[in-house]
């Protein structure tokens, strides 16, 4: 059974989502809604709160973000074995009260002063030791084991997921240069070299030769 921590935090998640907003969003909702009323159908008796299992459906929805139909089966796996364990408990509780009611006048005409403690207590160990009692409690062994299959396969499928690219390593990948354009070494600059008809070319590349050098020889005809 989930514990009281546990279904708070349910509700908390559940109560921080604000729904879907973008188109695949919406559609993945109205997939997840279709799903919910499915299982309702199978799951839900006629006398029980159909909107109470659904918000069952999508806070354990929330919790685990089914991606494939496998996860999707397994959270309505384990949303049906959870709300049947409420059932069992309300069940439980209703073995308790008609025992108690129906054997408090005995146990009263047997023990003078008898109290309702004294009367539960004997309740208890009758309704204990009866048929309906231990066929309920093989019944929630049963559902505790499926809840627990399906959970179990829920935090493995969800371990297994590839872990979403931090924002340090996204940020890396759109300020990567382009392949065709070249990347500088650190702590250089690339600097463009000015032609000779440039100012300040001389100091660049050199001084100019000197006049009469054999440079500036032409050939005289």
């Amino acid at each position: 059974m989930p514990s009281e921590l546990q279904i708070a935090a349910s509700r908390f998640n559940g109560a921080k989502s604000q729904g879907p907003v973008t188109a695949g969003g919406k559609a993945c909702s109205s997939r997840n809604a279709v799903r919910h009323g499915l299982t309702a159908k199978t799951v839900v008796l006629n006398n029980e709160d159909p909107s109470q299992f659904k918000i069952l459906c999508e806070n354990l929805a929330n919790d685990y973000r089914p991606q494939t139909e496998y996860e999707h089966e397994l959270v309505s796996q384990l949303a049906g074995a959870r709300w049947k364990l409420r059932r069992c408990n309300i069940l439980e509780k209703g073995i308790f009260d008609k025992a108690v009611d129906e054997m408090r006048p005995t146990i009263q005409a047997e023990y003078a002063g008898a109290d309702e403690e004294m009367v539960t207590i004997f309740a208890l160990e009758k309704a204990i030791d009866s048929p309906q009692f231990k066929s309920l409690r093989r019944y929630m062994t049963q559902l505790l084991r499926e809840e627990r299959h399906a959970s179990a396969q829920l935090e493995k499928l969800r371990r297994e997921r590839p872990a979403p690219p931090e924002p340090e390593a996204l940020a890396k990948v759109e300020n990567a240069p382009a392949r065709n354009e070249p990347a500088a070494a650190p702590g250089l600059r690339l600097e463009v070299v000015s032609s000779r008809n440039e100012p300040g070319a001389a100091a660049q590349n050199g001084p100019e030769p000197p006049a009469g050098s054999p440079e500036d020889a032409s050939p005289k005809r």
